[in-house]
């Protein structure tokens, strides 16, 4: 880089990090005292890339009157299931044989739908009261990808710019602690304002752990003399030096800073986590030929860092983890990817059965998981056994203190006049500003009125209660 250029990233840089501060971890950690594990209430959310149908993870009842809505709706899905469009009798068996049969009162009114036996996390949740079905979501409404995954992770459902911090990270601007990102890189959603610009956004309380395992810097052993080891200790060297030249207004400054602060904290990190070997429920996630092993490469290392991440709160201060899964972008072959995604998230022995087998219910009782995409799938099948782009979706909340049941119609009766459209969809009728302020409270009470000011200009579905927790 030359050196103009650097001078000018220094320069920016120090907006979004301050002066002698690494981004995420120094600034609050220094005054951090928790114990280990959770001791606030902290939230995971987990984007499901490419907008998931939930209408095939929860299916209405099948119906053998051919006006019900348990019938048109199989015989418009049929295809994507796998199933003839004639076979009402295949039907029945796809819904007998493959789903757990479930019911939800709310009032004088009784809905029965299905939940897929992939899905037995899900099932254990919702017997204990703590799954909450969110119904007619809306983020976006124009069906692009890009465009609707940045209003989730802004929390914006009328955003146009991508620049704008995300809504995890203004939570931990108003409720204290960490964004801990899990994936390969950040997503919008981790990014908290800058400063008190809360129109542009920077990274001051992000923490990026891809791998927590390898957090610290590389630490040569005394008797290695191999060439990387060598430069390790002339770099440390280096920076050491460096520290006790440079004065603290030095434009170099902040780096040497960072350099120290990584090398302390990812130390501290790294001998926490030797001691701890990963558990063998969240190890065989990872483990070729293990019979849990996930057919997505990408998940099983976000639920190993979610572990160590708990494991490390002391140091890392999480208040809200960001996780996320691809594929759900379902044009073809349906039946096939989803059964596959949903036996990777949510079947027995799998992604979060293990973890919550992992960690102890003090624990599990201060997280709270939200799923969600950035839209729906239409009401009936294309052409190649799969679903194309909708607007309406579901949103899929998990935890101890979710007061669990069905919110929203789940299958409206108006979509039935609808199946004959050339694209119909669920119909958006709740913006997801109203779920997340809900989300935001229970981590941080008040924090919505801060986080999502013009709430109460935001659609939401007529009779609509949502409360969320209990």
């Amino acid at each position: 880089m030359k050196r103009r250029d650097f001078l000018r990233a220094a320069v920016s840089s120090s907006l979004v990090y301050g002066l002698g501060s690494m981004p995420g971890i120094a600034s609050s950690v220094l005054a951090q005292s928790a114990a280990m594990g959770l001791t606030r209430n902290t939230f995971v959310n987990v984007m499901l890339e490419g907008a998931p149908d939930l209408r095939h993870l929860m299916p209405p009842a099948y119906s053998s009157d051919q006006n019900s809505y348990g019938y048109q709706f199989w015989k418009a899905k049929a295809t994507a299931h796998g199933l003839s469009a004639s076979d009402s009798n295949a039907w029945a068996n796809r819904w007998d044989n493959d789903y757990f049969h479930l019911s939800s009162t709310d009032g004088n009114k009784t809905v029965d739908f299905g939940l897929s036996k992939e899905a037995v996390w899900l099932k254990k949740m919702w017997d204990k009261g703590n799954l909450a079905v969110i119904n007619n979501m809306v983020a976006g409404v124009d069906r692009n990808h890009s465009h609707c995954q940045m209003q989730l992770n802004q929390g914006d459902s009328h955003s146009h710019m991508s620049d704008q911090p995300g809504w995890g990270g203004k939570l931990v601007r108003a409720a204290g602690g960490n964004v801990v990102s899990l994936t390969a890189s950040p997503s919008d959603f981790c990014f908290s304002p800058d400063g008190d610009n809360w129109m542009k956004r920077g990274n001051d309380n992000l923490i990026s752990a891809s791998n927590t395992r390898a957090m610290g810097l590389y630490e040569p052993l005394s008797d290695d003399n191999s060439r990387q080891a060598g430069i390790a200790r002339s770099l440390e060297g280096y920076y050491q030096a460096k520290q006790d030249e440079m004065s603290s207004n030095s434009l170099y400054r902040r780096f040497v800073d960072q350099e120290a602060e990584a090398r302390y904290y990812g130390g501290l990190i790294d001998e926490r986590l030797a001691d701890h070997p990963v558990p063998m429920a969240i190890e065989a996630l990872y483990t070729e030929g293990a019979l849990t092993e996930l057919a997505d490469i990408k998940l099983a290392p976000q639920i190993r860092n979610l572990y160590d991440s708990i494991l490390c709160n002391d140091i890392m201060d999480m208040r809200v983890a960001s996780m996320l899964v691809g594929g759900w972008d379902t044009h073809k072959d349906q039946k096939m990817k989803l059964d596959s995604l949903f036996t990777d998230l949510f079947g027995e022995g799998r992604a979060f059965d293990a973890l919550q087998a992992s960690v102890p219910t003090e624990v599990s009782d201060k997280m709270v998981f939200m799923f969600a995409g950035e839209f729906g799938r239409q009401l009936k099948s294309n052409g190649d056994a799969g679903t194309d782009h909708g607007r309406g979706t579901s949103y899929l909340l998990v935890g101890e203190n979710v007061r669990g049941g069905i919110y929203g119609d789940m299958y409206p009766a108006e979509e039935l006049s609808r199946l004959g459209d050339k694209s119909p969809d669920i119909n958006g009728l709740t913006s997801l500003e109203h779920v997340l302020a809900e989300v935001s409270n229970w981590v941080q009470p008040g924090s919505s009125s801060v986080i999502f000011p013009n709430l109460a200009h935001k659609n939401k579905e007529d009779g609509l209660d949502l409360t969320l927790f209990s």
